[in-house]
């Protein structure tokens, strides 16, 4: 059986598909083949993390050439994860797990039935207060975010206020199309609990 996670960034996709890939399965990270192309595109400073180098080259919903960077990124989010599908049949049957980027939900219908067919498709989720915990780790040091139109401002509102709003709603609904998605749907506190190991985490994933 193939996996696929999916999630918030900072949930423990990569963590537990490393754990994965000690035990002999092919991990397919979906965010190191978009680092690379974005090599060809983005020169990364000798000392900056190259995810403030992507947050530099994006800019914010309000930045002028936003729209087109974005779904630039959009683009080589989509190959990255149809050649991850696409690579399941080069494996017989060595277990591949999939190690989706945060706005995989956003790659487009036919991407996303792909992904289902071809995997069980496992989500990360997080309760609320986490999510809350995400707004505030965003505002007050800003990452490259997939809006897709989700930052609408309204009248009299700050940019302050309007994004820290709008990313709050963006959140939910990535929760909500996550759950969509699933066919398997991970607790965050059980995640961590103390002495879970890889034998009880495919358990609770169904393998």
């Amino acid at each position: 059986m193939h996996l696929s996670f999916i999630g918030m960034s900072g949930v423990g996709k990569s963590y537990w598909a490393k754990q994965l890939a000690q035990q002999g399965w092919l991990h397919l990270d979906c965010d190191a083949r978009i680092a690379t192309r974005l090599g060809e595109i983005i020169k990364v400073g000798e000392t900056e993390d190259p995810v403030h180098a992507v947050g530099r080259w994006m800019g914010m919903p309000w930045s002028d050439g936003y729209e087109a960077r974005e779904a630039r990124y959009l683009e080589l989010e989509q190959t990255a994860t149809i050649k991850s599908i696409d690579q399941l049949r080069e494996h017989g049957s060595q277990p591949v797990v999939i190690d989706t980027t945060g706005s995989v939900i956003y790659t487009g219908t036919d991407v996303l039935k792909r992904l289902k067919k071809a995997t069980r498709v496992v989500y990360f989720d997080v309760p609320d207060a986490v999510l809350k915990q995400m707004v505030e780790l965003y505002l007050n040091e800003p990452k490259p975010v997939l809006w897709q139109g989700g930052y609408q401002p309204n009248d009299g509102e700050s940019q302050g206020d309007a994004l820290a709003r709008c990313y709050a709603q963006l959140l939910a609904d990535r929760a909500e199309r996550y759950r969509e998605l699933a066919d398997v749907v991970l607790d965050y506190k059980a995640l961590r609990e103390g002495g879970i190991g890889l034998t009880n985490f495919l358990n609770r994933v169904g393998v």
